[in-house]
C-alpha cells in the first residue's frame, strides 16, 4: 500500500502540530494531534479492506486476436476487467496492460480501462506489432486501486496473459520443384488425415496434391515425388540443416535468398509436426554450427527449432556476402575438381595422378592439379555444411533422412556432404536456392543469366542422381518464369 501525497500533506500537517505544541509547551496542540493519527489509521484500515475486496472479486482477461502473425503485421488486442459478486466496484481501478519488450504500436491510455466506484466491469481494445521475429509473452497487467478519499493507493500484477509469435516475412512466390516445374509445396488442407494411421498405400505425385502428404522417404528412396492416401506411423529420423552463411544474404530486402531458404525450412518443420515426425535440427553459419537440436515429437520442441528458425539471419564471414567459389587447394587457379559441375571426386583424383607417369607436356600441366587432393580433402572435410552432415550422422546414425537447405554458391562442396549424406544407407532430401535468380532484379544480359541457370539445373541433376537423393530447387517463381519465358522468346 502506498499513501499518496494528500496522506503525506495532512500526515506532515499533523506532525508539525504535535511538534509546535511541544516545542511551546502547549499540551492541547500535542492532544491535537492524537485524532489526526487515529483518522488517518482508520482511513488506512477502510482502504485494507477494500483493497482486499478487489483483489478477491476481480476477474481480468486479455486475449488476442490471432496466436500468430508476420513481422509488422498488427494484431487486435482485447483486455476486459469484471467485478464477480451482487457488488460493484467499492473503489476506483485503473488497468494498463503493458506491451512485450520490442513490441510497438498502442501508447498507454490506449491499453488503459477504467472501472469508476460503484461501476462492475469495463474493456478497452488496442493494437500492437512486433518488428523481429520470435514468440512474444505479455508482462501480466497491472492492477491500481485508489481508496474512495483518494488517500491510498495499491498496485497488482494481474492476469493470464497471452503469447503471440511473430513470424518472419514469407516469400508471397515462393517455388519448389525441378527443372522449372512447380512442386505444390506449402498447402496444407484441414482435412488431411493425423499422424500415426496405417497407410492404404503410396503413389506417385499428381498435380494437386497437397504438399503436406508428400512422402519424403519415399521420395527420397525412389527418386520421384510419392504422396501417402493415409499419413503412417515415423520411425526414421530426420535432420533439418539449415545454411545461413553470409553469402545467403543475397537479394532484395524481404526477398533474400536466406529468406527462401528459411521459408522451406520453416515449412518443413510444420509438416514434421503435423505428422509427429521425429525432427532434429542444425543450423551453419561461416564459422560452423549456430544451432542444434536433438529429434524431437514434442510440440515444445517443434516450436524452439521453428523459433530458432525464425531469429535467425546470415552470418558475417568478415569478408562478405559473395559466397564461395571453386578455388584450388592452394586458394590460387581452378579447381582440382573441375570448372563448372563436372566434379571429379579425391579418389578419383588419385588414381588420375598415378597414370600420370611421362613427361608430356600435357603431363605436366595438369599433374599439380591432381597433386593437391590432399588439401582439397581437408578443404572439404573442413567446409561448414560438410561438418554439420558429419556430426549429424555421427549423432544420428546413418540411416537419418537428412534434409539439406541451402544455395549453389559451392557446387563441389554441397556435392561431397550429399553423398556423405548418404553414407551406410543413409537418405538425403536437397533444397537448393540457384543464385542466378537472386543476382539482380532484371540482368542486363538474359542469355547468361539462363546460361548460369543450365548450369546449375545440370549440377541439381547430378544431385538427383545419386542413389537415395532427390534434389529440389528453392527460389521466386516470378524470377524463373521470366527467365524461362525470356529463353523460349530467344528460341522462337
Amino acid at each position: 500500500m502506498h499513501a499518496r501525497r494528500r496522506t503525506w500533506g495532512t500526515a506532515i500537517a499533523g506532525m508539525a502540530i504535535v511538534a509546535l505544541g511541544a516545542f511551546a509547551g502547549q499540551p492541547l496542540l500535542v492532544l491535537a494531534g492524537v485524532p489526526l493519527a487515529g483518522w488517518i489509521v482508520g482511513r488506512q484500515a477502510s482502504a485494507v479492506r477494500a483493497f482486499r475486496d478487489v483483489d478477491d472479486r476481480l476477474t481480468l482477461s486479455v486475449s488476442t486476436a490471432r496466436a500468430a502473425v508476420t513481422v509488422d503485421e498488427s494484431v487486435r488486442v482485447t483486455a476486459s476487467a469484471r467485478f464477480e459478486g451482487p457488488d460493484p466496484a467499492p473503489t476506483p481501478v485503473t488497468v494498463t496492460v503493458p506491451l512485450p519488450v520490442g513490441a510497438t504500436g498502442a501508447n498507454r491510455a490506449e491499453r488503459t480501462l477504467e472501472i469508476p466506484a460503484g461501476e462492475r466491469e469495463a474493456a478497452t481494445t488496442f493494437s500492437c506489432s512486433f518488428p523481429t521475429a520470435g514468440r512474444f509473452s505479455f508482462p501480466p497487467a497491472n492492477v491500481t486501486i485508489r481508496s474512495s478519499d483518494g488517500l491510498f493507493t495499491e498496485s497488482l500484477p494481474r492476469g493470464s496473459m497471452p503469447t503471440v509469435r511473430a513470424d518472419p516475412r514469407t516469400p508471397s512466390d515462393l517455388h519448389v520443384g525441378k527443372g522449372g516445374e512447380a512442386l505444390s509445396y506449402g498447402d496444407h488442407p484441414a482435412e488431411r488425415s493425423g499422424g500415426g494411421i496405417t497407410p492404404e498405400e503410396i503413389r506417385q505425385y499428381q498435380p494437386g496434391d497437397a504438399a503436406d502428404r508428400i512422402d519424403w522417404k519415399a521420395t527420397a528412396r525412389h527418386g520421384q515425388i510419392y504422396v501417402r492416401e493415409f499419413e503412417a506411423e515415423s520411425d526414421r529420423r530426420t535432420v533439418l540443416i539449415v545454411d545461413h552463411r553470409a553469402r545467403t544474404d543475397l537479394g532484395a530486402a524481404g526477398a533474400t535468398l536466406f529468406d527462401y531458404v528459411r521459408e522451406v525450412a520453416l515449412g518443413f518443420v510444420a509438416g514434421a509436426e503435423a505428422l509427429s515426425d521425429p525432427l532434429g535440427c542444425w543450423t551453419v553459419g561461416d564459422d560452423g554450427v549456430t544451432g542444434r537440436f536433438d529429434a524431437t515429437s514434442a510440440s515444445a520442441g517443434y516450436d524452439r527449432i521453428r523459433s530458432h528458425l525464425q531469429n535467425l539471419t546470415p552470418t558475417d564471414d568478415g569478408i562478405g556476402a559473395g559466397g564461395g567459389g571453386t578455388a584450388s587447394a592452394d586458394g590460387v587457379g581452378p579447381s582440382i575438381v573441375g570448372t563448372g559441375h563436372a566434379q571429379v571426386r579425391p579418389a578419383a583424383a588419385v588414381a588420375r595422378a598415378e597414370r600420370l607417369t611421362d613427361d608430356a607436356p600435357f603431363a605436366r600441366r595438369v599433374r599439380p592439379f591432381f597433386e593437391a587432393r590432399d588439401s582439397y580433402v581437408r578443404r572439404i572435410r573442413g567446409d561448414a555444411l560438410f561438418g554439420a552432415v558429419e556430426r549429424a550422422r555421427t549423432e544420428g546414425g546413418t540411416t537419418t533422412l537428412s534434409v539439406i537447405v541451402t544455395d549453389d554458391a559451392d557446387p563441389d562442396r554441397l556435392l561431397e556432404a550429399v553423398r556423405l549424406a548418404t553414407r551406410g544407407g543413409g537418405h538425403a532430401l536437397v533444397f537448393v536456392a540457384p543464385r542466378v535468380l537472386f543476382d539482380a532484379d532484371d540482368p542486363v544480359d538474359p542469355e547468361t543469366a539462363y546460361d548460369r541457370y543450365l548450369e546449375f539445373e545440370r549440377f541439381r541433376r547430378t544431385l538427383d542422381g545419386i542413389t537415395r537423393v532427390t534434389a529440389f530447387e528453392v527460389g521466386p517463381g516470378d524470377r524463373l518464369d521470366r527467365l524461362l519465358a525470356a529463353a523460349r522468346r530467344r528460341r522462337r
